[in-house]
């Protein structure tokens, strides 16, 4: 499969980014890959502001959501790239 950016960055600006959200809850980034059930390296990715599958990232948020009580979702949490997948 090719794989594709095709929305060039969720922003920062008004957002949380996900190494603020590991700040205020003092999580790695393995806790966060347990948490989410990812792999580390997702997580890392992540963190770094790379691409991944829009489906991924709204999983990492929902699980952050449910652990957390906070609402995290792709409106409120930036500083990412999603990708999509082709066949």
């Amino acid at each position: 499969m090719k794989r594709e950016i095709v929305v060039p960055y969720i922003s920062e600006e008004g957002k949380i980014t996900l190494r603020a959200i590991e700040r205020r809850y003092r999580l790695s980034t393995h806790a966060v890959a347990s948490i989410a059930f990812v792999d580390a390296s997702v997580i890392y990715c992540l963190e770094q502001g790379g691409p991944l599958p829009v489906k991924v990232v709204e999983q990492i948020l929902r699980r952050l959501s449910e652990v957390t009580g906070q609402d995290y979702s792709m409106e409120t949490v930036g500083g990412y790239w999603i990708e999509k997948e082709e066949s």
